[in-house]
């Protein structure tokens, strides 16, 4: 009996020609966008000649240029047989748990908790997110990190930062 031969195809599945990876592509066309803002912003700045023929408004532009080259890569990728491995299913809780976060973190600055409460669940909440518990300790260690920045942000480098309770004791300190 005559074999099937394996240079006909016969035997081996045909690859698939069709688009391979359509995340990937999203992705792509996301960072393009991203680029040609980026572009798109740089170019209503303010240009400033100086003895080096270029001042700071160059660097948005190599930014861009930049994601530009990383967004042609991943449509390069996405395109190839063996571009990028196959994912694990999407796991929703810790997506959950950092929109949450940021959503909460959006409503305790609106009612006036502050930087510091604020950031501090922001930081507890997507901790747990990534699998840290409890999310009480971690809303602490939240806080007491974000007390340090607000320290820092605002008595180091002078910027204004949303002021809750936390934020006035602190700021007690430092007008005597």
């Amino acid at each position: 009996m005559a074999q099937p031969s394996e240079e006909a195809g016969a035997s081996r599945p045909q690859p698939d020609t069709s688009m391979r990876d359509l995340g990937a592509l999203a992705i792509a066309i996301s960072l393009f966008a991203m680029a040609v803002l980026i572009a798109w912003d740089a170019s209503s700045y303010p240009f400033r000649r100086s003895y080096a023929q270029f001042g700071p408004e160059i660097f948005p532009y190599i930014v861009a240029a930049g994601i530009a080259i990383f967004a042609a890569l991943t449509v390069w990728l996405a395109l190839r047989e063996d571009g990028f491995p196959k994912r694990a299913a999407m796991a929703w809780a810790p997506v959950l748990w950092i929109t949450g976060a940021i959503a909460v973190e959006f409503v305790l600055l609106t009612v006036g908790s502050g930087f510091v409460i604020a950031s501090g669940t922001l930081f507890g909440f997507a901790a747990r997110g990534l699998g840290r518990k409890p999310i009480w300790f971690t809303i602490f260690v939240g806080i007491v990190l974000s007390a340090l920045l607000y320290l820092l942000f605002r008595h180091g480098l002078g910027l204004s930062l949303p002021a809750g309770p936390p934020e006035r004791i602190i700021d007690g300190f430092f007008r005597r």
